[in-house]
């Protein structure tokens, strides 16, 4: 396997701790940041976030919360906020894998990451590393969506198979089940293969009404009185 945006970042901060940096670097902090002026080297630093009882939730909120501020205009410190969500964030990479596979998946994490790192909202002072993650995850999966939402706009007018390949790859509750009543429902002859698009689209998808209208090409008013009507059908079949 080739190196990943993760090993390149270890390699990375090894290179820089080994070096005489971090012993300026801290004096440099502790000029700027106040709550910096405890920290007596780089591994106490680390040991407040990956030492269980080395420091409360609110001294590592401070800490982190400091080094966010520094990050967007020292290199140092964003690098140092990096390692400190590392194993996080490879666990953000792990979960978005079975999409797109590591590499991408660490590339895309990463992107996230470097995002939100420069841009934090300094008012969500509790619970920051959490609030970092949860951000980073957010942007991964708002990436997810409009990915699906493209392939499902690539499938041709109907083509209920394709939907059903799209949403097995999904951890989607519900999806696989509420598929194979849209499909039992066509068979049955109860809903046309076009309405059953529609619902597969609103209802597993979380598509609009607007956007399923943009790729049917009629108005939402009619996407949703079809919708309505096949999911009617469909409700018949599942207590029949």
């Amino acid at each position: 396997m080739q190196a990943d945006l993760f090993a390149l970042l270890d390699r990375e901060w090894a290179n820089w701790h080994r070096g005489p940096q971090p012993a300026t670097t801290l004096a440099r902090w502790a000029g700027r940041e106040p709550c910096l002026r405890q920290v007596t080297d780089l591994d106490a630093l680390l040991a407040m976030f990956e030492r269980s009882g080395a420091a409360t939730h609110a001294a590592r909120d401070e800490v982190l919360l400091a080094l966010l501020r520094l990050a967007p205009v020292d290199s140092d410190a964003y690098l140092t906020v990096l390692h400190v969500l590392r194993a996080g964030l490879m666990s953000l990479t792990s979960r978005a894998g079975r999409w797109w596979g590591w590499e991408e998946a660490a590339s895309t994490v990463m992107a996230a990451a470097v995002e939100r790192i420069s841009h934090y909202p300094m008012h969500r002072t509790d619970r920051v590393a959490a609030n970092v993650l949860g951000d980073v995850w957010h942007s991964v999966w708002v990436v997810r969506q409009a990915e699906l939402r493209r392939e499902a706009c690539a499938i041709d007018i109907v083509d209920l198979d394709d939907i059903h390949d799209l949403a097995a790859g999904e951890e989607l509750e519900g999806g696989q089940e509420l598929l194979a009543l849209v499909g039992e429902a066509v068979s049955q002859g109860r809903i046309s293969r076009r309405d059953a698009r529609l619902v597969a689209l609103h209802r597993v998808f979380g598509f609009t009404n607007v956007e399923v209208a943009g790729i049917e090409g009629c108005r939402p008013c009619t996407v949703r009185k079809r919708r309505v009507a096949a999911e009617s059908a469909i409700a018949e079949l599942a207590v029949a």
